[in-house]
């Protein structure tokens, strides 16, 4: 079954708990955006493993250096799972898997940006988890999510981000990735709680017809 992760990209942690709330009960794993994070600091991983103990947390710190300190930080503020850019040095993503796997961490490597030649080389050093992503901006140009992961080919995790809603949840599900974020579709509706029911609800009727 595909993981509902749900990115909080709020930049005060009150917002971000409050709209936790109303969608914890359908989403598996939670995410400190990096808007979070920058603003309120690996605090904002503390107060969110702390308000949602039996939920995963992710990190979306988007490490591009010191892959091993921030990776250790991450974990000491609690989080699960956390974010590592594949457009950093390939020392800083091999450090943070690393540490990861010393801090009981589990990394996710975002590759936006990034070649299809590269993310094989990533692959080769055993991430956890690899996301495609498809950014804000890059939305607004009109990029699309679906087109960037006909170009991936790995045999690792999947993690996808950017853009997704109802309508295209149950495409990615059945295209397999592990790990389904959404923000947005989630965050800014009119009712948090019947949206993300409705998009979990997508996620586990596409997984189980795959079963079939």
């Amino acid at each position: 079954m595909a993981i509902l992760q749900l990115a909080l990209d709020f930049t005060d942690i009150k917002t971000a708990v409050s709209v936790a709330k109303k969608a914890g009960n359908y989403v598996d794993w939670i995410e400190a955006g990096t808007p979070l994070i920058k603003s309120e600091g690996v605090s904002a991983i503390r107060e969110l493993k702390k308000r949602f103990p039996e939920k995963k947390i992710v990190a979306d710190m988007k490490i591009m250096d010191a892959g091993a300190l921030e990776t250790q930080l991450a974990a000491i503020a609690g989080a699960d799972v956390v974010t590592v850019l594949g457009a950093s040095d390939l020392s800083t993503i091999r450090e943070a898997i690393a540490a990861g796997k010393k801090h009981r961490i589990k990394v996710m490597v975002d590759t936006m940006n990034i070649s299809a030649a590269r993310t094989k080389k990533i692959e080769k050093m055993s991430p956890d988890y690899i996301c495609p992503h498809v950014g804000l901006d890059q939305q607004k140009k009109g990029l699309k999510l679906v087109d960037v992961i006909a170009k991936t080919k790995i045999h690792v995790s999947l993690a996808v981000g950017g853009g997704i809603t109802s309508k295209t949840a149950e495409l990615f599900a059945k295209a397999g990735a592990s790990v389904i974020i959404v923000g947005a579709a989630i965050t800014q509706a009119k009712d948090i709680r019947k949206e993300a029911q409705k998009i979990k609800s997508v996620i586990e009727k596409a997984c189980a017809s795959q079963q079939i």
